[in-house]
């Protein structure tokens, strides 16, 4: 099974990124988005590399390595690792870009590599800070009977019924409750 993706993937790959010349209208385009990337203007190359893609049917290596570059600039950080890639795969080390793609490969992990530590460490400050936002709403639906206003017990024989003792009975909560819930402050209500 292994043998057959491995093929079907080098055929797709092979079609898709071949080395065939590209006619002469979307090598200027090509060449029209590299010139606004080198001259900083990286969301329009981005359109006019994008646009291309939608509509070529073969797609130059080159153009992986020139939109990989581009992405890593716009801080699209995975999708220039994955485009990079896929050019050094494709050209292997003797692609004329290949110097310049490992080095801008080699920026693009470290920087998403930090932005992903940097987004785990605000989530877990969000998380940890015990402080929920509510929306602007006063009231949120208990999350314990999930608006219910009762909780379902299964018992050996039968469904139990009990009134929810975080809501006493109540679809909502209060935004306050609703943050000491949270943080496991929260007393039942309702005593059992």
């Amino acid at each position: 099974m292994k043998s057959i993706q491995s093929v079907l993937f080098i055929l797709i790959s092979s079609v898709l990124f071949s080395q065939t010349p590209v006619d002469g209208y979307f090598s200027k385009r090509i060449d029209q988005a590299v010139d606004m990337m080198n001259m900083g203007e990286y969301e329009k190359a981005n359109d006019e590399f994008t646009d291309i893609l939608k509509n070529i049917t073969a797609v130059p290596t080159d153009l992986a390595f020139y939109f990989g570059k581009n992405s890593y600039h716009l801080s699209k950080y995975k999708q220039s690792i994955n485009w990079l890639n896929k050019y050094i795969q494709l050209k292997g080390t003797q692609g004329r870009f290949y110097d310049e793609a490992v080095s801008t490969l080699n920026l693009a992990e470290e920087a998403y590599i930090k932005k992903a530590k940097a987004s785990s460490e605000a989530m877990m400050e969000s998380l940890t800070s015990g402080e929920f936002d509510c929306g602007g709403m006063d009231k949120i639906i208990c999350p314990v009977c999930k608006g219910e206003g009762v909780v379902f017990k299964k018992g050996a024989f039968e469904t139990l019924y009990q009134t929810c003792p975080y809501s006493a009975g109540e679809p909502y909560i209060t935004c306050e409750e609703y943050n000491q819930f949270m943080r496991g402050e929260m007393e039942p209500k309702i005593k059992n």
